[in-house]
This record gives C-alpha cells, structure tokens and sequence, in this order.
C-alpha cells in the first residue's frame, strides 16, 4: 500500500442492554440497542518500513491508561486476520491517538479494528462483501460487527444480528468516564453467578426512539449488567445516582462498564449536567449523536 488514510472511530452505548443467558459456544445471547456517541479516536493506516504490522497506540491529551501492546492489542489481530482472508502480505503501519477509555463499556477497540478491516479491505481488495468482513469482525469481539457500521441499531445474537432503528439525528449525552477499567469478562461472569437476568423488552424504547421523545427514551433506558457491575463496584451505584440527581433525564451504564452514561435534553442541559457532576467521576465529556462509527478524514 503507497497511500496513508486517516479516519475517526467513535464509541458506541448501549442505550439498552438485556443478557437473555449463556450459550452452548460460552458466549452469551443478548438483546441490545447500541447507539454511536461523538467521542473519538483517531486512527492513520499506512505503508509500514517493515513488511510486518506496525501498531503505535498514543492517549491524547486526556489521560488513557492500561494501552495494549502491539502485538495484544485488536487492531493487530484486524490487520492479520484480513491479510490472511484476502492473502496480502505487504507491511501496514497504524497509528491510533486514544481518547476512548480502555474497557469503559464504550466499544474503542472494537471500533479501531473495525476501521482496519473496513479500510485495509478496500485499500488492498478484492473487496470482501459486507457478509464476510461481518464473519471476520465477529471473531474479533461481539461488538465489531457493530462497529463498521454504526447509527442506531437493535442487535441480538452475540451482537451480530443487526437491524437499524429510525431515531433522533442528535440525542445529548453526558459521559461520566474513570480511569479504572471494567474487564467484560469479569462482569459476566459476576452475572452469571447472580443470574439477573430481567423480562425488560427494547420494544417499548425503539418506538420512543423512533418518535424522537426524549422524555420516554430516557426512561426507558436499561442495563442487565448494572447489578452485578455494581456488585464488583458499589460506587458504580452512587455515581448513577449522582447523574440523575444532577438533572439527567435518564442514565445506565454503558455496556459493561464502568462509564455512566446520562441523557439530557439538549446540549445547554448536558453542560449544565457535567459541570454538577464533574466532582464525582475522573473525567467528563458532553457529546451527541454520531451516524456512523467509522468517519474518514480525507
């Protein structure tokens, strides 16, 4: 490859999340509504000097801790796992500046390695179809099919079965971030040992979403892995209440966690909203809406 692109990757929230119980395979089967969020990294493929895979992963101005190595991190298995499907053995260089925390529950890493498949596909070809590159991110982790594509979206399965939903163009969020991560694993595994699992259906909440009311959608917002996040981290429980008496409309743990997700009105509430709460988390970001997960830049 002679040519350097540069793209954007955003996060995504689960606005809804319910775990229906473990499958045969040891993952789980869930019902989930994911919804793309303006925090951002940003990621640059190019040539590599090397004939390898070059990963260099940097945190921006804000403070990103737990960086992988190259060789563990996401975007290195997305880069090898496409050169082996399409048979490319040329060098690839990528670059990524870190403003998405590690294991927040907001989907950074599966989105940098959604963005590899996405461009590496069509930079070195022939074109895989949508079908595959989706068979390929799913080996990667549950929430990068997802990830190349984004918006508004009901998925079930592992996460794979997708199905977009209509929506507000731009919904207001507060994200309360820490600097401690929450490892996926460790809070399934906590609510496999509670079995919490609840008969809360999305249906009710992809209709508001479909009718823009931001007052139901805020109700309406849901998490199976609060209870056992909470369980692993009862300030996790203080932290939402904090949100919610700070004046959000709603607020749920994103994914597993530990990153609080509030939703306000508009963008002159969520500013108001993070300036009240900002003494409690260790960082705080007011962001809207995103259509897509993957953004390029030139």
């Amino acid at each position: 490859m002679s040519r350097v692109v540069h793209l954007r990757t955003n996060a995504k929230t689960n606005l809804f999340l319910r775990v229906l119980g473990r499958r045969p395979d040891g993952y789980h089967e869930i019902e989930t509504i994911f919804h793309t969020l303006g925090l951002a990294d940003s990621v640059t493929i190019g040539p590599a000097t090397s004939g390898g895979i070059e990963v260099d992963m940097q945190p921006g101005t804000e403070r990103v801790i737990g960086l992988p190595l190259a060789a563990d991190n996401l975007v290195y298995a997305a880069a090898r796992k496409l050169m082996e499907e399409v048979g490319r053995r040329e060098g690839v260089r990528i670059e990524i500046v870190k403003r998405i925390p590690i294991g927040a529950g907001l989907g950074g890493g599966s989105g940098n390695a959604a963005a590899v498949l996405h461009c590496l596909n069509e930079i070195w070809g022939p074109n895989l179809d949508s079908e595959t590159l989706a068979e390929l991110a799913l080996d990667l982790g549950a929430d990068v099919p997802y990830c190349l594509s984004g918006g508004t979206v009901l998925a079930t399965g592992r996460g794979e079965v997708i199905t977009t939903l209509p929506a507000p163009a731009t919904l207001w969020f507060v994200l309360g971030l820490s600097n401690e991560p929450l490892l996926t694993r460790e809070v399934y595994g906590a609510f496999d040992a509670r079995r919490d699992a609840t008969e809360v259906r999305s249906a009710p909440l992809s209709h508001a979403l479909e009718l823009g009311d931001v007052d139901a959608i805020a109700t309406l917002l849901h998490n199976d892995l609060e209870p056992p996040a909470f369980k692993l981290r009862p300030e996790l429980e203080k932290l939402k209440a904090a949100m919610l008496d700070a004046g959000a409309l709603g607020a749920v743990m994103s994914g597993s966690g530990p990153t609080m997700i509030g939703l306000a009105r508009d963008q002159g509430h969520a500013s108001a909203i993070a300036v009240a709460v900002e003494r409690w988390f260790d960082r705080i970001t007011v962001t809207s809406s995103r259509p897509e997960c993957i953004e390029r830049l030139d």
